[in-house]
């Protein structure tokens, strides 16, 4: 028996299976098929489509032996379709038995997909979303595809031009290298399709998980990566709104950086709006290297924009905001005289757009309050891998007192808005916050250390640089539970008396006992918000 390897010389193509749902650029593409000869194969509409135009056409059915049925789900999926295109070329078996079963080749494959992902955006009902699930088509793709030595496959209108200039350039023919990269484009285009299938279903049927699928061609290039040298792409979710496929209303490209700190502020901004008291409706976060400088609630937007700005002033420079509510022309002039790079809100009204369209580079993103309802899987990659974990959603809704001092109840609104706040800070992190007659925020904060004392450190420091010099009655806020009783020494330095962390070590007792001999009310959470 004679087995040949895949072949490197141009593939002529004698006949096309040409079935799409997508007839742009399809008169262009059969001119240039009847000029090189090529005998065009199709069915329904495509075939409808190329008769009207004047183009001869061979129905499929001539081919499969069998009309079109059970209203179109039956059309090219028959045994002697897929034997055209599968068989070896070359391959003895292969040949003797496609001329004992008068199999003729099937050279080329333009097939693009029903419009599942558009349709499902519109929410139809069950039965219209499945009878959008192409199951030909993937068919037709993949066996073309796995036959790339001797099959053309092309899946999407804008490869067209490559596919008709190869052919011109080789008197009918294509190059294996042209086969070769249709060929996994087509098994990424199969891939995403499926992907967006589950993960709709998956929504539809309310079921656990949540099937991801990234191909390197179903994101869209960004300027650069975290660094100039390195290249990135973002991939939005199709049926779920977010940072990733929101388009700015106005500013230049957003970068890497900017989409992963956006992320952040919308973020962290609803997670603080979800425990923010009902006085205090406003809620603004201010985020560099993903994690919070500034977070406030208070009774207006301009409120709780000023007293997260006044968290960190000199951090909140060149910052990515995000508001709850609306931003208005005050809000607008507020930020004239001062750099920030995305701002991220519900809406904007026609006067704060006015003014910031004198500062054309700021980016502008329109995008619902994050709420938390949608239980996204987040996923980062390892060596060799990748890593997936549910979101940290929700608020922690046990405060319960840990020193015999009991944690006082007027101090549980502002506990439970630190911790959602903190829980956005990188670990090792440390939060404090203060509340005024104008509302909540954080006044300081340590993160990203290697151990909790530093953080503790650098929080306490960081109120004293922003003129908090007296923090009595403040709460500080832990992410993890405190190893040692060492850092409660520095916060009754600092005069704090009210500590909220999620408890668990076994130094418990020790802290405890810190605390107590300090005066200081300490509340257990029973629940850790590391973020690394």
């Amino acid at each position: 028996m004679k087995n040949v390897s895949p072949k490197t010389a141009p593939t002529k193509i004698a006949r096309a299976l040409v079935s799409v749902s997508d007839k742009s650029g399809l008169d262009t593409l059969a001119a240039a098929l009847v000029r090189h000869g090529v005998e065009i194969i199709s069915s329904g509409g495509t075939l409808k489509y190329l008769a009207e135009r004047g183009i001869a056409v061979t129905p499929i059915e001539k081919v499969t032996g069998n009309p079109e049925c059970f209203g179109g789900r039956m059309k090219t999926l028959s045994f002697p379709v897929a034997s055209a295109i599968l068989y070896r070329r070359g391959h003895e078996t292969d040949e003797a038995e496609a001329a004992t079963l008068n199999i003729r080749a099937i050279d080329l494959v333009v097939c693009n997909l029903y419009p599942f992902e558009s349709v499902a955006k519109t929410n139809p009902a069950e039965d219209v979303l499945i009878e959008n699930i192409d199951i030909g088509g993937p068919t037709l793709i993949r066996a073309a595809a796995k036959n790339h030595a001797d099959v053309t496959v092309i899946t999407a209108p804008m490869q067209y031009t490559a596919l008709i200039d190869d052919m011109d350039a080789h008197q009918g023919a294509t190059s294996f290298a042209l086969r070769q990269h249709m060929a996994l484009a087509a098994f990424r285009h199969t891939a995403r399709y499926d992907g967006m299938i589950a993960a709709k279903l998956e929504d539809l049927w309310q079921a656990e998980g949540r099937t991801i699928v990234i191909t390197p061609d179903s994101g869209t290039a960004l300027r650069y990566g975290e660094n100039p040298h390195q290249s990135s792409h973002v991939h939005a979710d199709p049926f779920h709104a977010g940072i990733a496929g929101t388009v700015p209303l106005q500013g230049k490209e957003l970068s890497y950086n900017n989409l992963l700190d956006a992320d952040a502020a919308w973020r962290s901004c609803g997670d603080a709006a979800l425990v923010a008291p009902t006085a205090l409706p406003a809620t603004v976060s201010i985020i560099k290297h993903l994690s919070p400088c500034g977070v406030a609630a208070a009774a207006t937007p301009m409120q709780a924009l000023e007293m997260a700005w006044a968290g960190d002033p000199v951090s909140s420079f060149g910052g990515i905001l995000a508001f709850n509510k609306a931003v208005d022309a005050d809000i607008a002039a507020w930020l004239q005289d001062r750099f920030v790079e995305v701002i991220v809100a519900p809406a904007y009204s026609a006067g704060a757009l006015a003014l910031f369209a004198k500062k054309p580079n700021l980016r502008l993103l329109c995008l619902p309050v994050y709420d938390g309802s949608y239980k996204q899987p987040m996923v980062r990659s390892i060596s060799g891998g990748y890593v997936v974990q549910q979101e940290d959603t929700g608020a922690d809704a046990d405060f319960k007192p840990a020193t015999a001092n009991p944690f006082p109840a007027d101090k549980s609104a502002l506990a439970r808005f630190g911790v959602m706040a903190c829980k956005h800070l990188k670990s090792n992190a440390i939060g404090l916050f203060s509340e005024t007659p104008e509302g909540m925020s954080m006044i300081g904060a340590g993160m990203g250390n290697p151990n909790r004392l530093v953080s503790m450190k650098q929080a306490v420091e960081k109120a004293h640089e922003n003129g908090h010099a007296d923090l009595k009655d403040c709460v500080l806020v832990s992410d993890a539970f405190f190893p040692f009783a060492d850092n409660i020494g520095i916060a009754a330095a600092a005069g704090i008396r009210y500590i909220v962390q999620p408890g668990g070590s076994v130094k418990d007792k020790d802290v405890i006992k810190a605390c107590e001999e300090q005066d200081i009310s300490m509340a257990f959470t029973g629940r850790r918000h590391f973020r690394h």
